[in-house]
């Protein structure tokens, strides 16, 4: 049996180191761009829970009545300013009356 040592020579036709050479790029572009894919589903994943959350978020902060702490503070701006209406309303029919 022939002892194996730095010394050893090995013969390769120059077809089969092509092929070789061919077959490892394949296989390098080919696990890169798998890689890359599923990078992108990932942050996919990751972008689509995100939304998720803040809708679930948006879902509980819901109040009673369907009413958002924004909304509770808009309507009591509007009911202040119909209020404000109705004591000018009447002021001046009071004035047009004197």
């Amino acid at each position: 049996m022939a002892r194996i040592n730095d010394q050893t020579a090995i013969t390769i036709p120059l077809r089969n180191l092509l092929a070789l050479i061919g077959g490892t790029a394949v296989a390098v572009t080919g696990y890169f761009h798998v890689t890359e894919r599923v990078t992108m589903l990932e942050h996919d994943q990751n972008m689509v829970m995100r939304d998720v959350e803040a809708n679930s978020k948006w879902i509980v902060d819901w109040e009673k009545e369907g009413l958002l702490p924004a909304d509770i503070i808009q309507n009591s701006e509007i009911d202040f300013l119909k209020e404000r209406l109705a004591r000018v309303e009447k002021e001046l029919e009071n004035h047009g009356q004197k």
